[in-house]
């Protein structure tokens, strides 16, 4: 696993982020300024952590492990000494299924 190098980490853009700091040059990150990373924090590859307003936060002693997904509007805290194995997915969110909108990523937010 190829690790992000500690001014590649702070060029994203993060919330904060914390002092050794190992994260997968293949995971990905959206909206890093609503993402707050802790310290001794290991992110694995091909996870994916999507911060919608309200936010990401990673305590301190976490490791996500392969594959996890992070995703939603609302606020997901990972507090310290937190581990997700492999393929966890975690939303804080969702669209409304109940057939009286649209739903996708692409819909103006006035038909969902």
């Amino acid at each position: 696993m190829t690790l992000l190098s500690n001014s590649q980490l702070k060029k994203m853009g993060f919330l904060s982020i914390g002092e050794n700091v190992m994260i997968s040059e293949r995971a990905s990150f959206h909206n890093c300024k609503n993402i707050s990373i802790g310290n001794n924090v290991r992110i694995d590859d091909f996870s994916v952590l999507s911060a919608g307003e309200g936010g990401i936060i990673v305590g301190n002693h976490v490791h996500i492990a392969v594959y996890c997904s992070l995703i939603g509007a609302g606020n997901i805290t990972l507090s310290d000494f937190c581990n997700l194995s492999s393929r966890v997915s975690i939303y804080s969110s969702s669209d409304d299924f109940s057939g009286a909108s649209m739903t996708n990523p692409t819909v103006p937010e006035e038909f969902t």
